[in-house]
């Protein structure tokens, strides 16, 4: 990437929000095959692709969205809950890591007075549980699916995300790897970078720009913040 031409909004930026599962943390592998692993009991065949592309949505929701857009019929809320425990259980057994330059990324963001903010489709607990406080640290604001009615792609977290900074949303940044938390993004008005971790460029082209990978949107935020 081109890093000679400085972006004015991220130049400019207060705040930048972190979507946590695929950016901050190398999670959605173990997501994806938990996922697949408890949809085959009840017959559902799936793939990765098939998670990667809800990532973002409240477990609930992609849960019903898959059901719909498998063919089957709805089941009962409590057979959806009963679901979500069961992938929940078999998640907590995966060792989840933490990308590597997350360490520098967050930290050097904050140096540059910017505040931080987690914006996730996950349980507040996980957050808590799963990013260590040597980052957390650096939070300021965690907005989880327990503080929102509606999850990505609705933009309700991130306009709830930035009430909380107190910043205005043509000073925010947010960072996702998923076209549910792009398009929650942009329906807020804010500027969006996405990283393509679990998915090509193709399927994040709604962004504003594109990294490949936490080595470029490192070098990215260097550029535009030095």
């Amino acid at each position: 990437m081109n890093y000679r031409q400085k972006n004015k909004t991220v130049q400019h930026c207060r705040a930048v929000c972190f979507d946590m599962d695929g950016v901050v943390l190398d999670s959605m592998h173990a997501h994806a095959q938990c996922w697949i692993d408890v949809f085959k009991e009840y017959g559902v065949h799936l793939n990765k692709l098939d998670i990667f592309k809800r990532e973002g949505m409240t477990g609930l929701q992609s849960i019903a969205d898959i059901f719909m857009d498998k063919g089957f019929a709805m089941p009962p809320e409590h057979i959806l809950r009963d679901l979500q425990k069961k992938k929940l259980q078999l998640f907590s057994h995966y060792s989840i890591e933490v990308y590597p330059q997350i360490y520098s990324i967050f930290p050097f963001i904050k140096s540059k007075g910017i505040k931080i903010g987690i914006v996730t489709g996950s349980f507040r607990y996980l957050v808590l549980k799963l990013i260590p406080e040597e980052l957390l640290q650096y939070v300021d604001v965690i907005i989880s699916v327990d503080d929102v009615k509606n999850g990505k792609p609705d933009p309700d977290p991130y306009i709830e995300a930035v009430k909380k900074l107190q910043v205005s949303f043509e000073h925010v940044v947010v960072v996702e790897n998923a076209p549910m938390g792009i398009q929650a993004a942009k329906a807020a008005g804010l500027f969006c970078i996405a990283i393509s971790t679990t998915l090509g460029p193709s399927f994040l082209k709604e962004a504003n720009v594109i990294v490949q990978d936490h080595n470029e949107l490192a070098a990215y935020f260097q550029q535009c913040l030095s």
